[in-house]
């Protein structure tokens, strides 16, 4: 399988309301449906349909992100849809390549990130790439020059500058980077930006708000790891792992009368973690 599909349907799959208090937190769906009414009808339809475990609307968001059909192209977005997707159909994601058009720079993207060596053939779709989307070859080929965790430090700044050019892969390679840094500060604040646009990424941020809370007990990085989780189901990309995640928190957390919730949330989070594998 490429190395990019893994990376990014490993990110998937993981996969600013803060609170010093202790009282009790209650999130419901009336709550979340707010955030959603800027979006395109037909997209809000669809994001309503996944939050409700709909297989189908999965593979339909994936495919309007694809084509910009009511949103702006993303084919980061499109591919995030689309794992999420197949985890609920319990498809392989070998072929999730196929989702995006021969012609589609997907494909060279993953040629050129599953290469072992920077050969002729390599360097060859490096420029082919440059001229098809020069932000993302920007990106990769400071990333591909990164054999350190100093050199990637010092590739971070070049990746920066390629997400501000339009990179999406600068995206995924800078929470890979603080996923594997001892920075827990830069992580924080990385995933808090980017998922202000990609808002799956609030499920990593909410990891991270989860881990403070196993090293603190303070019970205001749980209410916030809840929130996160809420921000990435407002937009229908609450993946199984997490709908499943919020279950047992709920579960855990009433006992204590910390967070509060009804039967009718709970089964609602059940069918979106009920998946085929």
């Amino acid at each position: 399988m490429k190395r990019l599909i893994v990376t990014i349907c490993g990110i998937t799959m993981l996969m600013g309301m803060s609170s010093c208090s202790d009282n009790p937190m209650e999130l419901g769906k009336k709550e979340v449906e707010l955030e959603t009414l800027n979006v395109n009808p037909k997209v809000q339809n669809l994001i309503q349909q996944a939050r409700n475990g709909d297989t189908v609307a999965y593979k339909s968001l994936a495919t309007c992100y694809r084509d910009g059909d009511g949103v702006g192209k993303s084919w980061l977005k499109a591919l995030c849809m689309y794992a999420c997707y197949c985890k609920k159909t319990g498809t392989g994601i070998d072929d999730i390549s196929s989702f995006f058009e021969k012609s589609h720079p997907f494909g060279l993207i993953t040629d050129i990130l599953d290469s072992n060596s920077w050969d002729e053939e390599t360097l060859r779709k490096i420029e082919q790439l440059k001229q098809l989307m020069p932000a993302e070859a920007k990106a990769i080929e400071a990333a591909k020059k990164a054999f350190s965790m100093e050199e990637a430090t010092f590739a971070l700044g070049v990746i920066r500058e390629a997400e501000d050019e339009g990179s999406e892969i600068a995206i995924v390679l800078q929470a890979l980077y603080y996923d594997n840094s001892t920075d827990k500060a830069g992580q924080e604040e990385c995933l808090n930006r980017i998922s202000q646009k990609y808002p799956f990424f609030n499920l990593l941020l909410g990891d991270v708000y989860a881990d403070k809370y196993s090293g603190d007990e303070d019970f205001s990085n749980i209410q916030e790891a809840v929130k996160c989780y809420y921000k990435a189901d407002a937009c229908g990309m609450l993946t199984p792992r997490y709908a499943n995640k919020l279950v047992r928190m709920y579960k855990q957390y009433e006992e204590s009368g910390l967070l509060h919730y009804d039967e009718q949330e709970i089964e609602r989070l059940r069918e979106i973690a009920n998946c085929k594998n």
